[in-house]
């Protein structure tokens, strides 16, 4: 017989296949960069790369805000279905035309799916999982974006622009399909007064007596719908107020300190070194993605074990001195007469730093805290907000990254990245409380302030 926890991580899995379609479509762009600024049928310049690159982040600033009202609505499942036909969409639309309006649509489009996907999939499976497996069954999040980002790295480079498409063509056809047999969310079958579907999907997803973890499930949602305006509670009732603070600086914490930059200009940062005689700056790119993969399948156990907030303190530390060492790298090998070959060391061991520090801690807690945080009543609408937030963040430090290389060099880049981690990391011992094994929008005593009803 297939036990509780078996179902759990099971369709956690069958959940993040989503977070696999969406990161490939975020990342594809990566390795063509190169060879679009090098076609001459193309003829695009750097400018022209920097806003396609750009571009699916306003996909991904609108696409959390509109997914995180329709789960609300339509709920979990069919918000999640979506993502294929966006991407699908996309990919057709990049077989049919290579001009630069079309290639912006398809940016554009993917960023929608890539909002959704990464906004509403932690949702998905925090609510289907029980308290003490929660961190590591959303922390599969982690895990799938990279699988997806390194079919995209590992694919690119040695595919022509229209079989790289045609490779990428079929994972959002088989998300789709899978997601009409996957059940809605326990959560969300209350919110909606279907109590009866409610229990017979949690007693699906758990082993024996769950009466118990039905009624106080039953309870926390009904108290939580309860308030009227979502949006009044979470910027005015005090425990919902410092729970999106908490998650939007570790949202500063991944964003800012690089993450989408290290997907979109990989190839680029090491191509600039100069110092890759082992490997190819495109073999490189694909290491770099594998290492976290595989750091991520470890790190996903220990958010439950060690705790949430331990994690996140040591892993911003942890990016601040990685990129301080990356940073340092890079003014000796731009602003210095040294040669920078002895220093290569210092250019490796700041990324696998990176690497393992941003994956026990900033990389998969944010889609675990953004996804328990927060009550029924504006788990969605936060969510949404988190992942607006984080788009922006990523179009910031995405435009900026080339006029910076340009004007000063790539190490001031990496020392803001520093900058930004040590900040976070300083604000986060302030103000993190923990939230491992306590149920999910119950984090610390409330009661809900009826003044905001």
């Amino acid at each position: 017989m297939v036990s509780g926890r078996v179902r759990q991580y099971f369709y956690s899995i069958i959940c993040h296949l989503s977070v696999i379609v969406a990161s490939a479509a975020f990342s594809w762009f990566e390795p063509l960069t190169i060879r679009l600024t090098e076609d001459p049928e193309l003829n695009f310049t750097s400018e022209d790369i920097s806003w396609l690159v750009t571009a699916i982040e306003f996909g991904a600033i609108i696409g959390p805000f509109l997914s995180g009202y329709l789960t609300d609505k339509i709920g979990r499942k069919y918000v999640i279905m979506s993502i294929g036909p966006l991407c699908l969409a996309g990919w057709i639309l990049v077989l049919c035309s290579k001009s630069m309006l079309s290639l912006i649509m398809v940016r554009i489009l993917h960023g929608l799916a890539v909002g959704g996907a990464y906004t509403i999939t932690p949702i998905y499976a925090a609510e289907i999982a029980e308290p003490k497996l929660r961190g590591s069954i959303t922390g599969i999040y982690q895990i799938t974006s990279y699988i997806g980002t390194t079919y995209a790295f590992s694919v690119g480079p040695y595919l022509s622009y229209d079989m790289f498409a045609y490779a990428c063509l079929p994972l959002p056809i088989i998300n789709t399909i899978i997601w009409i047999y996957v059940p809605e969310t326990p959560y969300y079958l209350l919110m909606t007064k279907h109590d009866n579907e409610a229990k017979d999907v949690l007693k699906y997803f758990r082993n024996g007596d769950i009466e118990e973890e039905f009624q106080d499930m039953q309870k926390a949602v009904a108290e939580q719908m309860s308030t009227k305006g979502s949006w009044k509670i979470l910027f005015c009732d005090k425990v919902e107020r410092k729970a999106l603070i908490i998650v939007q600086i570790v949202a500063m914490a991944k964003y800012l300190t690089g993450m989408t930059v290290f997907l979109n200009y990989a190839l680029d940062s090491f191509s600039k070194s100069g110092s890759f005689h082992i490997i190819s700056a495109e073999e490189m790119t694909i290491l770099m993605e594998v290492l976290p993969a595989v750091i991520a399948i470890f790190a996903i156990f220990m958010s439950d074990w060690i705790g949430r907030k331990p994690l996140l303190l040591v892993s911003c530390f942890g990016c601040f001195m990685a990129h301080f060492l990356t940073g340092g790298y890079y003014y000796i090998h731009e602003k210095t007469t040294l040669d920078a070959s002895n220093f290569t060391w210092a250019l490796y061991i700041g990324f696998f730093v990176y690497c393992i520090f941003s994956d026990i801690g900033v990389g998969p807690l944010l889609e675990t805290l953004q996804s328990e945080m927060f009550g029924a009543k504006t788990r969605g609408i936060a969510c949404g907000f988190t992942q607006g937030f984080a788009g922006v963040l990523s179009l910031i430090v995405i435009k900026i990254y080339t006029p910076i290389n340009e004007h000063y060099g790539v190490y001031l880049n990496y020392w803001f990245y520093s900058l930004v981690a040590l900040i976070c990391g300083l604000l986060l011992s302030l103000l993190m409380y923990e939230t491992a094994g306590k149920k999910i929008g119950q984090m610390e005593d409330r009661p809900w302030d009826k003044a905001f009803a």
